[in-house]
This record gives C-alpha cells, sequence and structure tokens, in this order.
C-alpha cells in the first residue's frame, strides 16, 4: 500500500475523512506493525502559543488515553509534529450516525433506545474519571454494525475551543450544546446528558428539535425554544420514550436525570418492559442477520442430545440383555444313580414324574454327569415347599455321579426306570425270587 505521508513515526495511507477540527487517516504503525487512524488537528497556532496548546493537547489526550470502555475508541497514542497534534487511536470499520442518517438509514425505537443506552454507559464510564466529553453529536458516535456505538474525541472539542479564545464553556456544536454551554456557563457531566437526549429526541423523528440558518439563530432556540415531544412529532415513538427523551432535554440542568448513569437506568428499564414485545422486524440488523445462525446452532444441540441419549439407551438395552444365567436349575428330571440293587427314585419336586419309561444306559450317565451339582443336591433331598437358596456341598452328588459312571450297566438300568409311583417297582426289575413267588 502506498505511503501519502508521514507524521511522527506513522506512515499515512489512504484518507479516510475530514471535518471541522481535522482529518483522519488510515495509517501504519512501524513499531508494532499494524494498521491504526490517525487524526490530525486542523489549527493554525502562532508561535508564541505552540507551547501551551501542546501541554493541554497532550494532557486532554492523555485523559482520553486513560479511559478503557467497550463503547468508546482506545488511543494508542498522541503527539505534536511541527505540521500539526495528531491522535492515534484504532481502525474501527462502519460509519457514524451522521453517515448513515444521511444515507436514509433510520432506527427502531428499540434501536435508538439500545445505541444512547450504550453511549450512555460510556459517558458514565468517563464521567467516574472525571472526563466530560462536551461534544456529543452524530458526527462522534461511530457505528460498528447497527447496535455497537465507539464514541470519538474526547476532549477534542475543549482543545479546539479553548485554541479559539471561548474557553471551556462553548465547547460543542451548535444543535446538540447544551443550554449552559450556549450561555457560556461552566458545564459538569448533566451538559453530556443534555446532548445525548437531542441525539435520541433526532434517532426517534428524523428531525432536529432546534433549528436556524445561523449560529445565533440556533443558540437562541437552544436557549429558549421548547421543541415538542418525540410522540407529538412522530406517533409511532413510544409515550414512555419520549418522556425519557423529554426528562433528558430539560432547560433546567436540575430537571434533567442527574448523571449519565440515570438515563442508561432508564432506557434498560424501558427495554426490558418493550423489547421483548416488540414486532421481529423491529430487531436490530445484526441480530436478524445471527437469528438463523442461532437457530442452526440450537437445531444441531437438539440432535446431538438425541443422537447421546439414543445411544445411551442402546447401550443400556444390549448390556441389560447380556444377563448371567440363573443359579436355580429349571424343574426337568435328574437322574440320580444308586448304587444299591434298588433304584433311587428322582423325580421334580414341583409334580410326580410321569410315566415309567425305559431309557440307555449310556445316556442316562451323561445325563447324570452333565446335570448341575446344585441341582443334584437339592434333588437329593426331600421335597419342600419352602427352602433357602444356599446349595449344599457338592462333593457327595460328584461322588455319585462317578460311581454311577463306573457301576455295572444292569444297575444303570435299574436307576433309569422310574416307576410310576412311589413305592411301585416295574416288574422288570423285580428280582427272580420275587416273580417266582407270584
Amino acid at each position: 500500500m502506498p505511503t501519502i505521508g508521514h507524521i511522527g513515526r506513522y506512515a499515512l495511507k489512504y484518507k479516510i475523512g475530514a471535518g471541522g477540527l481535522g482529518t483522519v487517516y488510515a495509517a501504519h504503525d512501524p513499531l508494532l506493525s499494524r494498521l491504526i487512524a490517525i487524526k490530525t488537528l486542523n489549527l493554525e497556532i502562532a508561535p508564541e502559543e505552540r507551547e501551551a496548546f501542546n501541554a493541554l493537547f497532550l494532557n486532554e489526550a492523555r485523559a482520553a488515553g486513560g479511559l478503557s470502555h467497550p463503547h468508546i475508541v482506545t488511543v494508542f497514542d498522541a503527539g505534536v509534529s511541527d505540521q500539526s497534534a495528531y491522535i492515534a487511536m484504532e481502525l474501527l470499520k462502519g460509519r457514524d450516525l451522521r453517515q448513515l442518517r444521511q444515507e436514509g438509514w433510520r432506527p427502531t425505537p428499540v434501536q435508538a433506545a439500545t445505541i444512547v443506552r450504550r453511549v450512555a454507559d460510556a459517558l458514565a464510564y468517563a464521567h467516574s474519571k472525571g472526563v466530560i466529553h462536551r461534544d456529543i453529536k452524530p458526527a462522534n458516535i461511530f457505528m460498528v454494525g447497527r447496535t455497537q456505538p465507539r464514541v470519538l474525541d474526547f476532549g477534542i472539542a475543549r482543545i479546539a475551543h479553548q485554541h479559539d479564545g471561548a474557553g471551556d464553556v462553548a465547547a460543542g456544536s451548535p444543535y446538540y450544546m447544551a443550554p449552559e454551554q450556549a450561555r457560556q456557563q461552566p458545564v459538569d457531566r448533566r451538559a453530556d446528558v443534555f446532548s445525548l437526549g437531542v441525539v435520541l429526541y433526532e434517532l426517534l423523528t428524523d428531525k432536529k428539535p432546534f433549528r436556524g440558518s445561523t449560529l445565533s439563530e440556533i443558540t437562541t432556540a437552544v436557549i429558549e425554544h421548547k421543541p415538542p415531544r418525540a410522540d407529538e412529532v412522530d406517533p409511532s415513538v413510544p409515550s414512555a420514550l419520549a418522556e425519557i427523551v423529554a426528562r433528558a432535554m430539560e432547560k433546567d440542568p436540575e430537571h434533567r436525570f442527574r448523571s449519565a448513569r440515570a438515563l442508561s437506568r432508564e432506557l434498560r428499564h424501558w427495554l426490558e418492559e418493550n423489547a421483548q414485545n416488540s414486532a421481529p422486524d423491529s430487531l436490530p440488523p445484526d441480530a436478524a442477520a445471527n437469528a438463523p445462525q442461532r437457530r442452526k446452532s440450537a437445531v444441531a444441540i437438539a440432535a446431538g442430545l438425541v443422537i447421546g441419549l439414543l445411544a445411551g439407551l442402546g447401550w443400556l438395552t444390549l448390556s441389560g440383555g447380556e444377563r448371567p444365567p440363573a443359579t436355580a436349575a429349571a424343574p426337568a428330571p435328574v437322574v440320580v444313580a444308586a448304587a444299591a440293587p434298588a433304584a433311587s427314585v428322582a423325580a421334580p419336586a414341583a409334580a410326580p414324574a410321569p410315566a415309567p419309561a425305559a431309557v440307555p444306559a449310556e445316556p442316562a450317565a451323561t445325563a447324570a454327569s452333565a446335570a448341575p451339582e446344585p441341582a443334584a443336591a437339592a434333588i437329593a433331598e426331600p421335597p419342600r415347599e419352602t427352602r433357602k437358596p444356599a446349595a449344599a456341598k457338592p462333593a457327595p452328588a460328584r461322588k455319585r455321579a462317578l460311581r454311577a459312571r463306573a457301576g455295572p450297566p444292569d444297575r444303570a438300568r435299574a436307576a433309569c426306570a422310574l416307576p410310576s409311583a412311589p413305592g411301585a417297582m416295574s416288574r422288570s426289575t423285580e428280582p427272580p425270587w420275587a416273580r417266582r413267588r407270584r
């Protein structure tokens, strides 16, 4: 980017704008390697006044540089060169309120109240540091977006007007200055409150409250003329908001808001009561532009929560379905081999066994050895209606199963033959002497 000049250590790159008090350039800071804004003061200073002016300028610049607020432009540096005095500040993208209004933009009541409330917060902070602006007007309110103001030129008006010989009292632009400024009386923080009230009036009605073709006529109007209320000029202006504007523009400082903080508080209360009831088209453009993005973010978050919930339910279902096998065996017939010639009776504890059936020896032995040890021990005992879940010692059952596997085939076949009723014996298991006797 070509350089069009130098001031101090800064290389001027291009001209941003010009006003009655100075010119603003985009400049490069070689020390910190960044782009900044340089405002030069277009003042003709006599050589004998140079020292006093330099002291005043640096003092005001030092006070402005000590302000750190989200709605006040940040001052990086200040200095005096052979050509003029300059202030280095942050480079912002946007336009001031004067330019926006000249382009035809008119804010809604909610937007206007939001802008002025934030400017009032910035002024309240500056007042707490002992700094009074004295020249609040649309050209000194730089807009980043539509509802993010930055207040410019703290102390510049005082420097310029003191240099002109008017002293501290006449600093300010004629359309926005307070009556005590027009009368050249001492001013305090309530002068900034009056000027900010005029800005709000103009934003709401699109008209200046004080008019005149000459400086004298404008000054007379500021001192004597009482403008109509904002809701009388434009019926769409809310009555409560018009009342706040009228109080801020009171001629007598004692009847105004006592501070910028009090004005900000009233505007905040009005916004809390009316912002949520405003129509969707009254939202600030930056908020309206970000609304679809916020909705997309909300949908994405909701979808993520649903997916996480379904995954959790699926995991619980899978983990819950894999239950360990029950320790109690189902009431199935379990064969217990008896060592004695007489066959032992094995039947479920719940009901008598069905009709007797002959089972081959080898499967019977396998079934006896494969049966769960606690179940075999439980059936070996007499059936009970209620019994404790504690299982008997498994060693005897294992021994009986081994004996049954090692026993002769006729004993296994005798054990597998189940009688139809307790105490009855099958014909095939009767001893020979019993059949001969019968």
